[in-house]
């Protein structure tokens, strides 16, 4: 090693050759330490991303079974500008939560 050292500082031309060898196998090297690098933290992001799928999976069945029936529904005047917009509020509120697309069909006042 020292003498693949000396050739690169002196300029000596015979041990060049080994010096370019052990510059590309420093430079392979470091790219493969990249890659797995990436690898790890690309496989550790979907290990993350497909828990969080499934608690949310969870979240959303024990919110449909929990779901109590509609038995006091009136239609939404549209000139009440308040009820309107509770109703929006609670339909982007909705939206958030689930992530799925929806219909808003009836509304409850809860007093």
């Amino acid at each position: 090693m020292k003498n693949l050292l000396l050739a690169l500082i002196d300029g000596n031309g015979k041990d060049f050759g080994d010096g370019a060898l052990v510059s590309v196998l420093a430079i392979v090297l470091v790219f493969a330490i990249l890659a797995i690098i990436i690898a790890t933290t690309y496989a550790i992001g979907k290990a993350i991303e497909k828990k969080t799928s499934e608690n949310s999976q969870q979240s959303q069945k024990e919110t449909v079974s929990t779901a109590v029936p509609q038995t006091n529904n009136f239609n939404l005047d549209l000139s009440d500008e308040d009820a309107v917009v509770a109703t929006l509020v609670a339909s982007i509120d909705y939206r958030e939560k689930t992530k799925k697309d929806f219909k808003v069909i009836s509304v409850k006042e809860i007093k």
